[in-house]
């Protein structure tokens, strides 16, 4: 058993119960309430009894296996000599923010999938990790799409039951879900919000610390979560009219069905915004600035599976060019970039 952490009896009593083959657990509850060590505490239970094991991380605040930002998997066995969530993760799906707010349905999809990649393992016993935001409506929304996509076996609240009511009152008397309240261990402390953010900078300093700045052409890859890179590129002349229709430098557009993309040199007012929509006739123009790059989370989606190889950081953006200089982990299966079809754009800007 991990000596990084207190038991009590109330965990050791839970986990005699509950952790047995064909199961998954769901763990939810709010910050600081001791959810990632008490998932931590479930995996070495079901490792002592011989269980293959999986961990879905989708805390992805402050994840403990693969970088933040991500929903990670990893899988483990019995006959390993220690257990370490050392930020490895034997699959990720990206998000691209550090929380689920302002991207409910990546982070619901990447619950799903990363779920379903731990059922291929053949794991007897599968724990889900989740973030602590469950008190406004939308969180309690949020938490229910997971156990209706999921479909637990166990659900555990960490804290108070009348705080979590809002999300498991509904599954009170529905036979196929078991759920049992625990209170938070009286040995977890509050973190900060600056104790938070020095936390995720060392993951993705661990993260990125062996890593290279690797070109991608625009034309090698389609855009994700963005309207960008999957129109047909403007050429020189039509930078130009554009740049005289924006009374701006337009470095990249692109064009849609009536639609168009643009990096501008600065922002455009919204009178000059219908001035080009209704002068090309278009139904939709979207304008960004470079700013809009800089630093920016990406993740690289394998060509072969469709899945997210790994994730990248903007270094620059050439125009000329038309390239990508982004910077990415080593990869086990060789240059991540080379290989990659597609970039699906983060809100997170690493800075």
């Amino acid at each position: 058993m991990n000596s990084t952490y207190q038991v009590n009896q109330d965990w050791r009593k839970l986990a005699s119960r509950i952790v047995k083959p064909q199961q998954i657990v769901l763990v939810i509850g709010a910050t600081d309430a001791g959810k990632s060590t008490f998932c931590r505490f479930l995996v070495d239970s079901a490792l002592a009894q011989g269980l293959k094991t999986a961990f879905v991380d989708a805390d992805v605040g402050q994840s403990q296996i693969g970088p933040p930002t991500t929903i990670g998997m990893k899988s483990f066995t019995p006959e390993m000599a220690s257990v370490q969530f050392d930020g490895t993760a034997d699959r990720l799906y990206f998000v691209g923010d550090v929380s689920p707010r302002p991207r409910y349905l990546e982070t619901l999809t990447g619950v799903r999938l990363m779920v379903d990649s731990a059922r291929k393992t053949d794991a007897d016993f599968i724990v889900v990790d989740t973030t602590g935001y469950i008190h406004d409506p939308q969180a309690a929304s949020l938490k229910q799409h997971k156990i209706e996509l999921i479909r637990p076996n166990h659900l555990i609240g960490i804290g108070h039951s009348t705080e979590l009511e809002q999300i498991t009152a509904y599954y009170n008397q529905q036979e196929w879900i078991n759920i049992h309240y625990l209170l938070s261990h009286r040995s977890v402390r509050s973190k900060s919000s600056s104790a938070r953010s020095r936390y995720r900078k060392a993951r993705f300093d661990a993260y990125f610390s062996e890593s290279s700045v690797q070109q991608i052409p625009f034309k090698q890859i389609r855009g994700g979560r963005t309207p960008f890179f999957i129109g047909r590129i403007a050429n020189e002349k039509e930078l130009e009219i554009l740049s005289r229709l924006a009374e701006t430098q337009v470095y990249h557009a692109e064009w849609g069905r009536r639609t168009l993309c643009l990096i501008a040199s600065r922002s455009l007012s919204k009178a000059t915004i219908t001035h080009i929509k209704d002068y090309l006739s278009l139904t939709r123009v979207t304008v960004e600035v470079r700013a809009y790059f800089e630093h920016r989370l990406v993740g690289l989606i394998s060509k072969t599976t469709g899945n997210t190889d790994t994730i990248g950081v903007i270094e620059a953006v050439d125009f000329q060019k038309r390239e990508f200089s982004i910077r990415c982990p080593f990869s086990k299966e060789g240059d991540a970039a080379k290989h990659a079809c597609a970039i699906q754009f983060g809100n997170y800007q690493l800075k």
